[in-house]
């Protein structure tokens, strides 16, 4: 497979669209290319010894989301890849890729193999941490909404989706990565809504000195 080629594939068919409302344009394109580093970040950490599939896991994470917007979006997508992909990837190697792409959003419904697996959670700590903050703050904006509304969806709905969204990923290494993102945005929120109401913060330990 010809990474360049197909980077720019994914560059051509995702970097202008506008897959769903509440994204900006070219907003699946980033997000797959995101996806693709930390899917290698967590195969090198859990799987050390083991980068046959590199490639795979890469060019799965950049096309996951290509079926956006047509809804079931994992379904739809794995036929577009399919076609797109086919004069691209060998295809032994195209397989594997399309398994990504059609099972990436069925967490927890079967049991995938790790390669899946690894582009699941990927896809799930990419959209928390400050790019959850990023989404908040752009669905917000685009729908006229003050700072209000994201003190109190950080207070309610949150608090919902994060527990349910942790259990669904797979490895003991990817929930620690998700929990320290929660971290932060719990803090940023906390500090967010402070200083939204005009209060003025030292650092305790900064201010004690």
């Amino acid at each position: 497979m010809d990474l360049d080629a197909l980077r720019e594939l994914a560059w051509q068919s995702m970097g202008s669209r506008i897959s769903h409302p509440g994204r900006e344009p070219g907003y699946i394109y980033h997000h797959g290319q995101r996806v693709g580093s930390i899917a290698l970040q967590l195969r090198q950490l859990i799987f050390p010894r083991d980068e046959s599939l590199d490639r795979v896991i890469l060019v799965g994470s950049w096309f996951h989301d290509v079926g956006k917007g047509i809804e079931p979006h994992w379904e739809y997508g794995a036929l577009i890849v399919r076609e797109m992909l086919k004069e691209h990837c060998p295809a032994g190697e195209l397989e594997q890729i399309i398994e990504i792409v059609a099972g990436h959003t069925l967490r927890k419904q079967r049991e995938y193999p790790p390669y899946v697996q690894l582009v699941q959670d990927a896809d799930v700590l990419d959209h928390y941490g400050s790019m959850e903050i990023w989404l908040n703050f752009w669905f917000c904006a685009r729908s006229g909404l003050g700072m209000e509304r994201s003190w109190e969806f950080y207070a309610g709905e949150y608090l919902k989706q994060i527990e349910r969204v942790r259990s669904l990923l797979n490895f003991p290494e990817s929930v620690e990565f998700f929990d320290e993102k929660d971290r932060f945005v719990r803090q940023f929120a906390e500090r967010f809504q402070r200083e939204g109401r005009g209060e003025l913060l030292l650092d305790q330990k900064k201010a004690k000195g």
